[in-house]
């Protein structure tokens, strides 16, 4: 017979290193625990890291220049345009209002590319795989059922030879 266990002994050391975790993570989130944004920077810092609020555009009118082409991984990582289809085209932009011509500060926040779905290489090499892959599985297809039907055939003439008696 078995004797029935005894319930084991808790250490309470054990449990003070988890109640000092429980109580540092409610203070960080009690205080709001976080880093300092490069908005509350210090005014002592040089004009160059301060964050800069962006100018509003007027209005401007776009025209593509190039066909859409694939982005390169250090493109896809750096321009905001290849980021979402990893694809872009280069574009040509005018303001609509010719008095905003004039202002350089202006015509560097116009877009140079713009993010496009799809590139023409690519997609002529996507159909001529699909088209590949269907020729290749009807051959495969075609060539499997010309074998089943000799082999059916063969089968069949067999039978009627037996029945016969010629074989």
């Amino acid at each position: 017979m078995q004797q029935p266990r005894r319930p084991r002994k808790q250490n309470r050391n054990t449990y003070i290193p988890l109640l000092l975790l429980l109580a540092a993570c409610l203070a960080c989130l009690s205080t709001g625990f976080s880093t300092p944004s490069p908005d509350t920077a210090s005014p002592l810092a040089p004009p160059l890291f301060r964050r800069q609020e962006p100018k509003e555009l007027p209005k401007y009118t776009c025209t593509a220049v190039s066909e859409c082409q694939v982005c390169s991984a250090l493109q896809i990582k750096t321009l905001e345009d290849c980021r979402e289809t990893h694809n872009h085209q280069k574009i040509n932009c005018k303001f609509d209002d010719p008095k905003n011509e004039e202002d350089e500060e202006l015509k560097v926040l116009l877009p140079k590319y713009h993010s496009c779905a799809r590139v023409k290489a690519v997609e002529a090499r996507r159909y001529a795989h699909f088209l590949s892959t269907n020729v290749l599985l009807a051959l495969f297809s075609g060539l499997l059922m010309v074998w089943r039907k000799r082999k059916l055939a063969a089968a069949q003439y067999r039978r009627m030879a037996r029945r016969i008696g010629i074989a």
